[in-house]
């Protein structure tokens, strides 16, 4: 907790500092820019932008003038208004959020409600344009400092907390304990860094060499925590006590980095107990050997070398963006249906509260901005922490600015409603620091009890809003994206199969693998819902082993 507070602090002053030296810069008009790129730079650190810098800078640059154009010419009427908002909220919605990846929505659609609802003229709209190019460097800057090497260093750490884990659980096997916690900690890790790997690639396909290094590490460390899983299910498992010693031995060497090469003759005849699988014995010595080797070379590689790629052949076209956007760009898809769903709600909200000139009409847009998600359960939760959140919010500010008229104090409650936003533990505790935040700002000068009424019902109209397109526009549940990802996994197996005949087949069957870590991550939003995770576990442990299985004919087939 003491790190957490240290790091969560520095994080706010980092702000604080920057949006103030933003709105020096820049101008009053456009210091919620930069709160808008400094939230852009902190969502964009969990993915790695550095392989391809000058690419991923004009994405960036394209995204925030795609905004800036979209919001100036949606003001110049309100029937214009209309069709361009929706145009620009699904775009932002379809290439921001995912079917399998996480969604990266909430900073650039901010930026885009920002510039719609605080918009500027002259000057000051040119001075936007210079803070989007700007914005759009440092995010790059941040990628370089916090991301550079991310692979390696990601890599080294989470493959000691997985040895760290595998050890334990041989020893709950040896004492026959249950495992259950240390299975579910190897997957989430090994899935995370399957995601990290993925993150990395260049054009979307080829695969740096540290990150073709980690892959195999990982792909070892499941298979162990797969052939530990058997062993636990022997019945003779007694006689398996030198095969897991020899196993926990060389798992704590390799965490360690000591590389002693060993006799696998004199490791066998060690094991040497006849009434044991004796394949069990094979793989988990030819294992060790594919780890050592790994382990070292991945240590020896200069940092130029991580970097390196062999494009000796062609993308396939199943791993074209094109051939990926078709799949996607479907009814089906809860991308697409989360996207109109946006675009529709979003723009309707912005042309109400632009045709009737509400004065706080952007705290409607704000609303169903953050309460429509891909996932209908999800959006109706956050409906009613929503509407909670902004009665507990409101009263706070009532309560607080009733009995404190010190200017200074007001604004310290501000900073401080802020600052407790990260430690939030769920929506509803995040939405009453934002409440209390936003209602605050707006009434430290006087007018809070009409303030507090008016966010009350723009929030309970948003949350309307958001309620009616979750029942009629396109609803995407739960249950539908859990036969989704079941018939993306059960492809996914049959594309392996396809691609592990081919010549050139180093890159895709190592895409192929990775992805299976978004496809699981994924599962646990189902499994956080659904009744029947029985099922769900099964299928994942089913498809896993498969997976995992062809990877190591794969593997065997380079050898």
């Amino acid at each position: 907790m003491k790190g957490k507070i240290i790091i969560n602090t520095i994080i706010f002053i980092f702000i604080i500092v920057f949006v103030k030296m933003f709105q020096s810069i820049f101008g009053v008009g456009n210091s919620l820019i930069g709160v808008t790129i400094i939230t852009t730079a902190l969502t964009l650190m969990e993915k790695d932008l550095t392989v391809a810098p000058f690419k991923n800078f004009f994405k960036i640059l394209g995204v925030n003038l795609f905004s800036l154009v979209f919001s100036v010419l949606a003001l110049q009427n309100v029937w214009l208004g209309l069709i361009l908002n929706f145009i620009a909220l699904f775009v932002i919605g379809y290439f921001f959020s995912g079917n399998l990846k996480k969604s990266i929505v909430v900073p650039f659609g901010l930026q885009y409600f920002f510039m719609l609802f605080y918009p500027v003229e002259g000057v000051e709209l040119f001075n936007r344009f210079i803070s989007l190019f700007f914005g759009s460097i440092f995010i790059m800057i941040i990628q370089f400092i916090v991301n550079k090497d991310k692979v390696f260093k990601t890599g080294t750490k989470s493959i000691n907390k997985i040895s760290d884990i595998i050890l334990a659980k041989i020893r709950l096997i040896q004492e026959n304990k249950e495992f259950n916690k240390e299975n579910l900690e190897i997957t989430e890790s090994i899935n995370y860094l399957k995601r990290v790997v993925y993150d990395k690639r260049v054009d979307d396909y080829y695969i740096t060499s540290d990150g073709i290094i980690v892959t195999d590490i990982i792909w070892s460390l499941e298979r162990i925590n797969i052939l530990l899983d058997k062993i636990s299910l022997e019945k003779n498992k007694q006689y398996y006590k030198n095969l897991l010693d020899y196993l926990y031995n060389e798992v704590k060497n390799i965490r360690d980095r000591k590389f002693e090469l060993k006799d696998i003759d004199a490791i066998k005849e060690y094991i040497g107990i006849k009434d044991i699988n004796r394949d069990y014995v094979n793989e988990i010595v030819d294992l060790i050997s594919i780890l050592y080797r790994e382990v070292e070379s991945i240590g020896s590689l200069s940092g130029k070398e991580k970097k390196t790629i062999k494009k000796e052949y062609d993308i396939p076209y199943h791993f074209h963006n094109i051939a990926i956007h078709k799949r996607n760009f479907n009814i089906d898809s809860a991308k697409v249906r989360y996207a109109i769903r946006l675009g529709i709600i979003g723009a309707i909200t912005a042309f109400i509260a632009k045709l009737f000139n509400f004065s706080e009409g952007r705290w409607m847009c704000f609303t169903i901005f953050s309460l429509i998600q891909p996932y209908v359960e999800t959006s109706n939760e956050r409906v009613k922490d929503r509407v909670i959140a902004t009665f507990i919010g409101g009263i706070i500010v009532l309560i607080a600015f009733g009995t404190i008229k010190n200017q200074t104090i007001r604004s310290a409650i501000i900073l401080l409603a802020g600052y407790l936003d990260p430690f939030s533990k769920n929506y509803r505790q995040k939405m009453v620091c934002i409440t209390v935040s936003a209602v605050a700002s707006a009434a430290i000068l006087g007018g809070t009890f009409k303030l507090v009424i008016t966010r009350i019902i723009f929030v309970i109209i948003g949350a309307l809003l958001t309620m009616f397109a979750n029942k009629y526009i396109f609803p995407y549940k739960i249950k539908d994206m859990k036969n989704y990802l079941f018939d993306v996994y059960n492809s996914l197996i049959n594309q392996m199969k396809e691609d592990i005949i081919e010549k050139h087949n180093d890159y895709s069957i190592r895409n192929l693998y990775l992805i299976t870590g978004f496809i699981e991550e994924r599962m646990k939003v189902a499994m956080s819902i659904n009744n029947n995770n029985k099922e769900i576990n099964e299928f994942l442990e089913r498809n896993r082993f498969k997976v995992n299985s062809m990877y190591k004919d794969f593997v065997n087939t380079k050898k």
